[in-house]
Protein backbone atom coordinates (compact mmCIF):
# COMPACT_ATOMS: atom_id res chain seq x y z
CA UNK A 1 0.00 0.00 0.00
CA UNK A 2 2.82 2.32 0.87
CA UNK A 3 4.59 1.52 -2.42
CA UNK A 4 1.44 2.29 -4.42
CA UNK A 5 1.10 5.69 -2.79
CA UNK A 6 4.70 6.51 -3.63
CA UNK A 7 4.15 5.53 -7.27
CA UNK A 8 1.04 7.74 -7.49
CA UNK A 9 2.95 10.71 -6.06
CA UNK A 10 5.80 10.15 -8.50
CA UNK A 11 3.34 10.05 -11.41
CA UNK A 12 1.66 13.26 -10.23
CA UNK A 13 5.01 15.00 -9.91
CA UNK A 14 5.94 13.91 -13.42
CA UNK A 15 2.62 15.23 -14.78
CA UNK A 16 3.10 18.55 -13.01
CA UNK A 17 6.66 18.82 -14.29
CA UNK A 18 5.55 18.01 -17.82
CA UNK A 19 2.79 20.63 -17.56
CA UNK A 20 5.30 23.25 -16.40
CA UNK A 21 7.61 22.43 -19.29
CA UNK A 22 4.68 22.70 -21.74
CA UNK A 23 3.52 26.03 -20.32
CA UNK A 24 7.07 27.40 -20.36
CA UNK A 25 7.55 26.40 -24.01
CA UNK A 26 4.13 27.90 -24.86
CA UNK A 27 4.98 31.13 -23.05
CA UNK A 28 8.31 31.43 -24.87
CA UNK A 29 6.58 30.90 -28.20
CA UNK A 30 3.83 33.47 -27.45
CA UNK A 31 6.44 35.96 -26.21
CA UNK A 32 8.49 35.44 -29.38
CA UNK A 33 5.40 35.99 -31.57
CA UNK A 34 4.46 39.06 -29.51
CA UNK A 35 7.94 40.59 -29.85
CA UNK A 36 7.95 39.80 -33.57
CA UNK A 37 4.53 41.44 -34.01
CA UNK A 38 5.68 44.52 -32.11
CA UNK A 39 8.74 44.74 -34.38
CA UNK A 40 6.57 44.37 -37.48
CA UNK A 41 4.10 47.00 -36.26
CA UNK A 42 6.97 49.39 -35.56
CA UNK A 43 8.24 48.79 -39.07
CA UNK A 44 4.72 49.46 -40.39
CA UNK A 45 4.54 52.70 -38.37
CA UNK A 46 7.93 53.72 -39.76
CA UNK A 47 6.66 53.13 -43.31
CA UNK A 48 3.51 55.22 -42.69
CA UNK A 49 5.55 58.06 -41.13
CA UNK A 50 7.97 57.96 -44.06
CA UNK A 51 5.03 58.40 -46.46
CA UNK A 52 3.64 61.11 -44.23
CA UNK A 53 6.84 63.14 -44.69
CA UNK A 54 6.84 62.77 -48.45
CA UNK A 55 8.61 59.51 -49.27
CA UNK A 56 6.04 57.93 -51.57
CA UNK A 57 8.39 55.12 -52.63
CA UNK A 58 8.00 53.30 -49.29
CA UNK A 59 5.89 50.12 -49.20
CA UNK A 60 4.98 47.55 -46.55
CA UNK A 61 7.56 44.70 -46.69
CA UNK A 62 6.79 41.02 -47.39
CA UNK A 63 7.27 39.93 -43.79
CA UNK A 64 4.49 42.28 -42.64
CA UNK A 65 2.34 41.23 -45.61
CA UNK A 66 2.61 37.57 -44.59
CA UNK A 67 1.75 38.31 -40.96
CA UNK A 68 -0.93 41.01 -41.47
CA UNK A 69 -2.08 40.53 -45.09
CA UNK A 70 -5.25 42.66 -44.89
CA UNK A 71 -3.58 45.51 -43.04
CA UNK A 72 -0.56 45.48 -45.36
CA UNK A 73 -2.78 45.52 -48.45
CA UNK A 74 -4.81 48.45 -47.07
CA UNK A 75 -1.68 50.49 -46.28
CA UNK A 76 -0.09 49.80 -49.69
CA UNK A 77 -3.38 50.68 -51.44
CA UNK A 78 -3.53 53.92 -49.46
CA UNK A 79 0.02 54.82 -50.53
CA UNK A 80 -0.80 54.04 -54.17
CA UNK A 81 -3.85 56.33 -53.92
CA UNK A 82 -1.67 59.12 -52.49
CA UNK A 83 0.82 58.65 -55.36
CA UNK A 84 -2.03 58.87 -57.89
CA UNK A 85 -3.32 62.04 -56.20
CA UNK A 86 0.19 63.53 -56.20
CA UNK A 87 0.54 62.82 -59.93
CA UNK A 88 -2.86 64.38 -60.59
CA UNK A 89 -1.94 67.47 -58.53
CA UNK A 90 1.40 67.85 -60.38
CA UNK A 91 -0.36 67.52 -63.72
CA UNK A 92 -2.96 70.08 -62.64
CA UNK A 93 -0.22 72.44 -61.43
CA UNK A 94 1.61 72.12 -64.76
CA UNK A 95 -1.60 72.84 -66.68
CA UNK A 96 -2.37 75.76 -64.38
CA UNK A 97 1.16 77.13 -64.78
CA UNK A 98 0.85 76.95 -68.56
CA UNK A 99 -2.51 78.73 -68.45
CA UNK A 100 -1.09 81.43 -66.17
CA UNK A 101 1.81 81.97 -68.59
CA UNK A 102 -0.63 82.21 -71.50
CA UNK A 103 -2.75 84.73 -69.56
CA UNK A 104 0.38 86.76 -68.76
CA UNK A 105 1.32 86.81 -72.42
CA UNK A 106 -2.22 87.87 -73.36
CA UNK A 107 -2.12 90.60 -70.68
CA UNK A 108 1.23 91.85 -71.99
CA UNK A 109 -0.07 91.85 -75.56
CA UNK A 110 -3.16 93.74 -74.41
CA UNK A 111 -1.06 96.29 -72.52
CA UNK A 112 1.21 96.76 -75.55
CA UNK A 113 -1.77 97.09 -77.87
CA UNK A 114 -3.49 99.65 -75.62
CA UNK A 115 -0.26 101.64 -75.22
CA UNK A 116 0.37 101.66 -78.99
CA UNK A 117 -3.24 102.51 -79.76
CA UNK A 118 -3.44 105.36 -77.25
CA UNK A 119 -0.08 106.73 -78.42
CA UNK A 120 -1.34 106.74 -82.01
CA UNK A 121 -4.66 108.26 -80.93
CA UNK A 122 -2.95 111.11 -79.13
CA UNK A 123 -1.60 112.59 -82.39
CA UNK A 124 -4.98 113.23 -84.12
CA UNK A 125 -6.57 114.33 -80.83
CA UNK A 126 -3.88 116.97 -80.31
CA UNK A 127 -4.24 118.00 -83.97
CA UNK A 128 -7.98 118.40 -83.36
CA UNK A 129 -7.22 120.48 -80.26
CA UNK A 130 -4.99 122.83 -82.27
CA UNK A 131 -7.61 123.17 -85.01
CA UNK A 132 -10.32 124.00 -82.45
CA UNK A 133 -8.08 126.69 -80.96
CA UNK A 134 -7.49 128.14 -84.44
CA UNK A 135 -11.22 128.26 -85.05
CA UNK A 136 -11.93 129.88 -81.66
CA UNK A 137 -9.15 132.40 -82.30
CA UNK A 138 -11.08 133.32 -85.52
CA UNK A 139 -8.13 132.57 -87.77
CA UNK A 140 -10.53 131.29 -90.44
CA UNK A 141 -13.13 134.00 -90.04
CA UNK A 142 -15.69 135.36 -87.62
CA UNK A 143 -17.96 133.05 -85.63
CA UNK A 144 -21.51 133.61 -84.50
CA UNK A 145 -22.61 132.91 -80.93
CA UNK A 146 -23.95 129.40 -81.61
CA UNK A 147 -20.83 128.39 -83.52
CA UNK A 148 -18.63 129.60 -80.67
CA UNK A 149 -20.72 127.71 -78.12
CA UNK A 150 -20.56 124.50 -80.20
CA UNK A 151 -16.78 124.81 -80.59
CA UNK A 152 -16.36 125.35 -76.84
CA UNK A 153 -18.30 122.12 -76.19
CA UNK A 154 -16.07 120.34 -78.71
CA UNK A 155 -12.99 121.76 -77.00
CA UNK A 156 -14.18 120.44 -73.62
CA UNK A 157 -14.80 117.00 -75.14
CA UNK A 158 -11.37 117.12 -76.75
CA UNK A 159 -9.83 118.01 -73.39
CA UNK A 160 -11.51 114.96 -71.78
CA UNK A 161 -10.12 112.76 -74.58
CA UNK A 162 -6.61 114.12 -74.05
CA UNK A 163 -6.93 113.45 -70.32
CA UNK A 164 -8.15 109.90 -70.98
CA UNK A 165 -5.30 109.09 -73.36
CA UNK A 166 -2.71 110.52 -70.98
CA UNK A 167 -4.10 108.45 -68.09
CA UNK A 168 -3.83 105.25 -70.17
CA UNK A 169 -0.29 106.06 -71.29
CA UNK A 170 0.84 106.95 -67.78
CA UNK A 171 -0.68 103.75 -66.40
CA UNK A 172 1.21 101.75 -69.01
CA UNK A 173 4.48 103.51 -68.12
CA UNK A 174 3.73 102.85 -64.45
CA UNK A 175 3.52 99.10 -65.18
CA UNK A 176 6.84 99.17 -67.04
CA UNK A 177 8.81 101.25 -64.53
CA UNK A 178 8.37 102.67 -61.06
CA UNK A 179 7.17 106.23 -60.62
CA UNK A 180 10.19 108.48 -60.39
CA UNK A 181 9.20 111.61 -58.50
CA UNK A 182 10.77 115.00 -59.03
CA UNK A 183 10.17 116.42 -55.55
CA UNK A 184 10.30 120.19 -55.15
CA UNK A 185 8.92 122.76 -52.73
CA UNK A 186 5.41 123.47 -54.01
CA UNK A 187 2.61 125.73 -52.82
CA UNK A 188 -0.25 123.22 -52.65
CA UNK A 189 -2.85 125.96 -52.40
CA UNK A 190 -1.70 127.55 -55.67
CA UNK A 191 -1.51 124.14 -57.37
CA UNK A 192 -5.11 123.33 -56.42
CA UNK A 193 -6.39 126.75 -57.54
CA UNK A 194 -4.56 126.38 -60.87
CA UNK A 195 -6.04 122.90 -61.42
CA UNK A 196 -9.56 124.04 -60.54
CA UNK A 197 -9.33 126.86 -63.10
CA UNK A 198 -8.39 124.31 -65.78
CA UNK A 199 -11.29 122.02 -64.79
CA UNK A 200 -13.98 124.72 -64.64
CA UNK A 201 -14.90 124.56 -68.37
CA UNK A 202 -15.64 120.82 -68.00
CA UNK A 203 -17.72 121.45 -64.85
CA UNK A 204 -19.63 124.27 -66.57
CA UNK A 205 -20.91 121.79 -69.20
CA UNK A 206 -23.21 120.23 -66.54
CA UNK A 207 -23.68 123.50 -64.62
CA UNK A 208 -21.54 122.17 -61.77
CA UNK A 209 -19.82 124.70 -59.54
CA UNK A 210 -16.41 123.91 -58.06
CA UNK A 211 -16.07 125.46 -54.61
CA UNK A 212 -12.73 125.71 -52.84
CA UNK A 213 -11.66 126.72 -49.34
CA UNK A 214 -8.41 126.32 -47.46
CA UNK A 215 -6.72 127.05 -44.16
CA UNK A 216 -3.25 125.97 -45.32
CA UNK A 217 -0.90 128.15 -47.37
CA UNK A 218 2.58 126.66 -47.06
CA UNK A 219 4.93 124.80 -49.35
CA UNK A 220 5.61 121.09 -49.08
CA UNK A 221 7.81 118.77 -51.12
CA UNK A 222 5.96 116.94 -53.89
CA UNK A 223 6.07 116.21 -57.61
CA UNK A 224 4.05 119.04 -59.11
CA UNK A 225 3.36 117.26 -62.43
CA UNK A 226 2.11 114.03 -60.86
CA UNK A 227 0.17 115.77 -58.10
CA UNK A 228 -1.63 117.87 -60.67
CA UNK A 229 -2.50 114.65 -62.51
CA UNK A 230 -4.06 113.26 -59.30
CA UNK A 231 -6.04 116.46 -58.67
CA UNK A 232 -7.34 116.45 -62.25
CA UNK A 233 -8.31 112.76 -62.02
CA UNK A 234 -10.18 113.20 -58.74
CA UNK A 235 -11.91 116.45 -59.71
CA UNK A 236 -12.89 115.00 -63.11
CA UNK A 237 -14.22 111.91 -61.32
CA UNK A 238 -16.19 114.14 -58.93
CA UNK A 239 -17.67 116.12 -61.84
CA UNK A 240 -18.59 112.94 -63.72
CA UNK A 241 -20.54 111.48 -60.80
CA UNK A 242 -22.14 114.68 -59.52
CA UNK A 243 -25.82 115.44 -59.88
CA UNK A 244 -26.41 118.10 -62.57
CA UNK A 245 -26.38 121.68 -61.26
CA UNK A 246 -24.80 120.59 -57.98
CA UNK A 247 -21.36 121.44 -56.59
CA UNK A 248 -17.95 119.85 -56.15
CA UNK A 249 -16.35 120.91 -52.87
CA UNK A 250 -12.56 121.00 -52.64
CA UNK A 251 -10.92 121.63 -49.27
CA UNK A 252 -7.31 121.83 -48.08
CA UNK A 253 -6.68 121.50 -44.35
CA UNK A 254 -4.00 120.15 -42.05
CA UNK A 255 -2.98 118.94 -38.62
CA UNK A 256 0.51 118.91 -37.06
CA UNK A 257 1.86 116.15 -39.32
CA UNK A 258 -0.22 116.00 -42.50
CA UNK A 259 -2.21 117.95 -45.04
CA UNK A 260 -5.59 116.66 -46.24
CA UNK A 261 -7.04 117.44 -49.66
CA UNK A 262 -10.75 116.60 -49.70
CA UNK A 263 -12.78 116.43 -52.91
CA UNK A 264 -16.53 115.88 -52.46
CA UNK A 265 -19.26 115.34 -55.02
CA UNK A 266 -23.00 115.03 -54.42
CA UNK A 267 -24.52 112.24 -56.45
CA UNK A 268 -25.07 108.50 -56.42
CA UNK A 269 -22.37 107.73 -53.87
CA UNK A 270 -20.47 104.45 -53.65
CA UNK A 271 -21.93 101.34 -52.07
CA UNK A 272 -20.09 99.93 -49.06
CA UNK A 273 -19.24 96.64 -50.81
CA UNK A 274 -17.68 98.52 -53.74
CA UNK A 275 -15.39 100.82 -51.71
CA UNK A 276 -12.58 98.25 -51.42
CA UNK A 277 -12.47 97.86 -55.23
CA UNK A 278 -12.44 101.54 -56.22
CA UNK A 279 -8.64 101.70 -56.66
CA UNK A 280 -8.40 98.35 -58.48
CA UNK A 281 -7.04 98.46 -62.00
CA UNK A 282 -9.80 98.67 -64.64
CA UNK A 283 -12.51 98.75 -61.97
CA UNK A 284 -15.20 101.31 -62.74
CA UNK A 285 -18.81 101.97 -61.80
CA UNK A 286 -19.20 104.26 -64.81
CA UNK A 287 -21.30 101.77 -66.79
CA UNK A 288 -23.95 101.75 -64.07
CA UNK A 289 -24.48 105.47 -64.54
CA UNK A 290 -23.97 105.51 -68.33
CA UNK A 291 -20.67 107.33 -68.06
CA UNK A 292 -17.41 106.76 -69.94
CA UNK A 293 -14.57 105.44 -67.82
CA UNK A 294 -11.58 103.10 -68.02
CA UNK A 295 -11.14 102.45 -64.32
CA UNK A 296 -7.54 103.65 -64.61
CA UNK A 297 -7.76 107.21 -63.25
CA UNK A 298 -8.23 106.23 -59.60
CA UNK A 299 -5.77 103.33 -59.91
CA UNK A 300 -3.11 105.72 -61.22
CA UNK A 301 -3.94 108.38 -58.60
CA UNK A 302 -3.56 105.87 -55.78
CA UNK A 303 -0.17 104.74 -57.10
CA UNK A 304 1.06 108.34 -57.34
CA UNK A 305 -0.03 109.17 -53.78
CA UNK A 306 1.59 105.96 -52.51
CA UNK A 307 4.82 107.00 -54.26
CA UNK A 308 4.60 110.22 -52.21
CA UNK A 309 4.29 107.97 -49.11
CA UNK A 310 0.75 109.19 -48.57
CA UNK A 311 -2.64 107.54 -48.90
CA UNK A 312 -6.11 108.07 -50.38
CA UNK A 313 -9.23 106.97 -48.58
CA UNK A 314 -12.92 107.41 -49.22
CA UNK A 315 -15.98 108.44 -47.26
CA UNK A 316 -19.29 107.86 -49.00
CA UNK A 317 -22.99 107.66 -48.30
CA UNK A 318 -25.16 105.96 -50.90
CA UNK A 319 -27.24 108.40 -52.96
CA UNK A 320 -25.82 111.39 -51.06
CA UNK A 321 -22.10 112.14 -51.40
CA UNK A 322 -18.60 110.76 -51.95
CA UNK A 323 -15.42 112.31 -50.55
CA UNK A 324 -11.91 111.35 -51.68
CA UNK A 325 -9.32 112.36 -49.09
CA UNK A 326 -5.61 112.58 -49.88
CA UNK A 327 -3.26 112.51 -46.89
CA UNK A 328 0.30 113.79 -47.41
CA UNK A 329 3.01 114.40 -44.85
CA UNK A 330 4.17 117.97 -44.15
CA UNK A 331 7.92 117.80 -44.77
Amino acid sequence: MHNLLVIVLIVLLCVLFAAQIYLFVKYRRIKKIHLRNIKLLRSLTKTINSVRYGNLYERVNDEISQTFPNLAQSVNSMIESIVDREDMIKEYQNDLSKKINVLKEIEELKEDFVATLTHDLKVPILAEKNMLNFLLDKRFGELNEKQTEALLHLKNSNKELVELVEIILETYKLNETKIELNLEETNVNSLIEETIEEMKPIADTDSIQIKYWTEFDRKIKLDKFYMKRVLKNLILNAISFSNPSSAVDVALCNDDKNIYIKITNYGKGIKKEELKHVFDKYYTTAKKFRKVGTGLGLYLSNKIIQAHKGRIFIESKDHEYTTFIMELAIN
